[in-house]
């Protein structure tokens, strides 16, 4: 049984294109490094205090509304990940066993 790629509308009237997300989600060597260094300078903003991030903002403005949009673009993504893989999963609980096929024998 072959299966389209299709872009899909939501309760909350969002939709998520299928090959879309899939696509973003085959990432390249780079793109995997990318992600650790982001997921680490992550962890590392919400290691420091506030006061040590104010005097980052103050020093380098610039670098800080860089790293808000690499953030916000990598939460977009994710966001739109989460959707595929919920929407997979409510498609799956809905089924019941006598609506499969039955498995060749």
């Amino acid at each position: 049984m072959a299966h389209t790629l299709t872009s899909k509308k939501f309760a909350h009237g969002q939709s998520v294109s299928t090959a879309k997300v899939l696509s973003d989600m085959r990432a390249t060597e780079f793109d995997r490094i990318e992600l650790a260094q982001l997921a680490r300078l992550a962890g590392a903003v919400l290691d420091k205090s506030s006061a040590d991030l104010a005097a980052l903002a103050e020093d380098n403005p610039t670098l800080v509304w860089d790293w808000i949009e690499a953030f916000g673009r990598r939460r977009v993504k994710a966001e739109a990940e989460a959707r595929l893989w919920s929407a997979a999963v409510a498609r799956l609980a809905t089924c019941s066993p006598s609506s499969l096929p039955a498995a060749a024998e």
